[in-house]
């Protein structure tokens, strides 16, 4: 709709300038300058909303920590993981299948609008028939009529009535000619082209008007001069005939005729009153700021930018790289021979078909056993068969000495180990399949722990687009359309970027627009290589990575000491903040409190106190249970708070995150392939190779979910390891509080 906004902050624009001049200046005799306020108000009211401005100010930055008795998560080891694709959880949005009312109103627009221009055309068309068989003095064309339109003009052709005698065809002429000389006829063309352009705006005719009716108090003004104000006011009266249907000329007598000769035995208005044109300038600067002028507060924390000056000016062409934390770029090892030589093996093997025997059993040096399985070599290199992939059922057919065929999917290896480990796609003995990879689900994008969606695919065009660029790119059978404009990233930063790049997107809030078509609404990152974040959206990158790249994850952190509660703003459509009582006023605004979740219409935060009052407010429990009151009122210092009803009933309840006895904090660290949070935080769901360390427990599975709140683990097509043992079975559920484990379809015959 952003043509839609656009011109109706022009024709905004236009009400305030012709106030002014309604109010202030049409009564002022400066004809030229009324003339060139009103056609440079027309222009500015163009401009001021295509204008576009950033002031930052900094406001109070609102510390938000989260408060539970949920262990701590960290990530494993910096050990690199396979290089399989990881798996997704599915999700499905709703498919759009609303009226697009907005190109509907677009092109009814442009239909009047190009009806309007025809009609322009043949005014003008009709016109011009008539600038034939001109008799021509001192410059101007004069044309004689004896019906339609007379006694005008347009450009230099005068169109003069036979019936007037000399002294009457002298005066219109030099009437006509001020007309010629000051170029009217220009401005009654760029007021047509205003008509049509914005047709639906009433105060766009009013201009028309009033241009035309200063064109002819100066034209009037000059030619009395010459003949004296009472007997040129006698002549009007006398050609005084009714409007003219021709929009384009100038009628000798088509403008009010009692307000013409009114303004010519009006007295001249002072010089000094030329200052009163003046009064337009606050009128710019406002509409400026109101409409040109975006406030972007700041937080003061704020230390660093991604985007330096230099890369940011016109010329730029590129972009700062921000790598991906978990790369990195300086550690040795990652030059060392060893790995180098392992690398080298692992990419020659990918996708190759290898024969070879199948040798002993290997033990994994990786503390969670990433890779322990049998050893496989062929045409002298040794690889690694993991358990991980082929299962213990499929290991178990294969024995010593076998020769076997293995069609290779993928590799990798980790740090510490020797060997490169296959993923395999197929494995035969002899003519025997013994293990087929399953067929993955296609989805259209993954999930990031921190709820970005992500997708690899190919760029099929970029269309430019006035001061935006529109991306199509093709993902796994699936079309995603984004829209990039000079907001979010300089355009001159995607320079880079051609039709059929390899590319990986990051994005949030996607709109399913057909079976397997999105529009993305919020585009984080675009890249070439997927060991960097590329082309960042400035308006949103921060808000879901941290400056080192990491992501930023609602997670479960746990903090067991007795201290007030810092709530955690989410959403607010204003803000206010009073610096000097350190309040902050905020309206519709959603608000986290513990485990908790606060909407109200109006919010007020006083700091000194630490008491948070809200209004017509709706608390949701983390369970998904609310309560609705009229008033509620939070004492962060004592963790409790007071909701009062509309008869003025009130309660008092504890949040339900306040005190804690536990003395024990679990630290769990897991690794997955995708993780997905539920709306509370206090449950993780981990998909495809996903591992979690808790003590001396390690558990691995297809998927694994924990319950924090319960402190529980589910596993599936799970191993579990403990005290240098393994066992495997179809599902395992094991308690962190009482350290014992329910194994269900259990191997326990090793």
């Amino acid at each position: 709709m952003e043509w839609l906004t656009y011109l109706l902050k022009v024709s905004v624009c236009t009400v305030f300038f012709f106030a002014v001049y309604l109010l202030v200046l049409k009564k002022l005799t400066f004809f030229k300058f009324n003339r060139f306020y009103l056609l440079g108000s027309l222009v500015c009211s163009l401009i001021i909303p295509a204008l576009q401005f950033e002031i930052k100010r900094e406001i109070m930055v609102i510390e938000t920590r989260e408060w539970s008795e949920k262990p701590q998560l960290e990530k494993l080891s910096d050990e690199p993981s396979n290089m399989m694709q990881p798996l997704a959880v599915e999700y499905e949005p709703k498919q759009a299948t609303e009226i697009d009312w907005n190109m509907i109103g677009f092109y009814a627009y442009l239909s009047i609008t190009a009806m309007l221009l025809l009609v322009c055309f043949w005014r003008l068309f009709a016109l011009l028939k008539y600038a034939k068989g001109f008799k021509q003095i001192d410059g101007l064309k004069l044309i004689s009529k004896t019906e339609g339109f007379t006694n005008c003009s347009f450009f230099n052709y005068v169109f003069i009535d036979d019936q007037l005698n000399e002294s009457e065809l002298q005066v219109l002429l030099r009437h006509e000619r001020v007309h010629v000389q000051q170029f009217h006829s220009i401005d009654k063309m760029l007021l047509m082209l205003f008509k049509v352009l914005f047709w639906f705006n009433p105060v766009i005719y009013l201009f028309d008007k009033a241009v035309e009716q200063n064109h002819e108090y100066e034209a009037d003004e000059i030619t009395s001069s010459g003949c004296g104000s009472e007997t040129y006011a006698n002549l009007l009266l006398k050609l005084a005939v009714a409007k003219s249907d021709m929009p384009l000329i100038h009628n000798f007598v088509k403008s009010p005729i009692k307000d013409r000769i009114k303004m010519l035995f009006n007295s001249k208005s002072k010089n000094m009153k030329k200052l009163t044109y003046l009064l337009a300038l606050p009128v710019v600067f406002g509409l400026v700021w109101l409409f040109a002028v975006e406030v972007v507060y700041a937080q003061s924390e704020t230390k660093k930018d991604v985007f330096t000056p230099d890369a940011l000016q016109n010329k730029a062409t590129k972009y700062h790289e921000l790598p991906l934390p978990n790369v990195k770029q300086t550690d040795s090892y990652f030059t060392s021979k060893e790995y180098l030589e392992l690398k080298e093996i692992s990419e020659l093997a990918i996708g190759k078909t290898l024969n070879g025997i199948l040798n002993e059993d290997y033990k994994s040096k990786s503390t969670i056993g990433f890779d322990n399985g049998k050893l496989f070599k062929s045409q002298g290199i040794t690889y690694i068969l993991p358990k991980m992939y082929l299962g213990q059922q499929a290991l178990n057919l294969l024995k010593t000495g076998d020769e076997l065929k293995i069609v290779v999917a993928s590799t990798g290896f980790t740090r510490g180990e020797k060997f490169v480990y296959l993923n395999p796609k197929q494995v035969f003995s002899g003519d025997k399949l013994i293990y087929q990879m399953p067929k993955p689900k296609v989805y259209p994008f993954l999930y990031e722990a921190n709820s970005v969606r992500f997708s690899d695919g190919l760029i099929s065009s970029i269309t430019p687009s006035g001061a935006k660029k529109i991306f199509n790119v093709i993902s796994n059978g699936y079309s995603f359309k984004l829209i990039v404009d000079e907001s979010q990233t300089a355009l001159a930063y995607l320079n880079n970027f051609k039709k059929g790049d390899s590319i990986r997107l990051r994005f949030v809030h996607e709109v399913k627009t057909g079976a397997k078509s999105y529009l993305v609404k919020d585009w984080i990152s675009i890249s070439k290589n997927v060991k960097t974040f590329g082309v960042q959206n400035k308006k949103l990158f921060y808000k879901f990575y941290k400056e080192d790249g990491h992501q930023k994850m609602a997670g479960l952190k746990t903090d067991t000491s007795k201290k007030a509660v810092v709530p955690k703003i989410m959403s607010f459509t204003k803000l206010n903040v009073d610096k000097r009582n350190n309040i902050s006023k905020m309206e519709d605004a959603v608000i986290k409190i513990k485990s908790d979740v606060l909407s109200a219409e109006k919010v007020e935060w006083d700091t000194n106190k630490n008491i948070l009052t809200a209004k017509e407010a709706t608390l949701t429990a983390f369970d998904g249970t609310k309560m609705v009151a009229s008033l509620v009122v939070f004492n962060l210092n004592k963790g409790n708070f007071k909701a009062y009803s509309e008869n003025g009933n009130f309660r008092v309840d504890n949040l339900d995150m306040i005190n804690y006895d536990k003395t024990k904090t679990p630290k769990v660290e897991y690794r997955a392939d995708s993780v997905k949070f539920n709306k509370s935080k206090s449950i993780i769901y981990m998909f495809g190779n996903a591992k979690v360390a808790y003590d001396d427990v390690n558990l691995s599975g297809s998927k694994i979910i924990y319950d924090a709140g319960r402190g529980l683990f589910q596993a599936t097509n799970a191993i579990i390891y403990h005290h240098s043992k393994n066992v495997k079975a179809d599902s395992i559920y094991y308690d962190v509080r009482t350290s014992k484990a329910k194994l269900f379809g259990a191997d326990l015959d090793r």
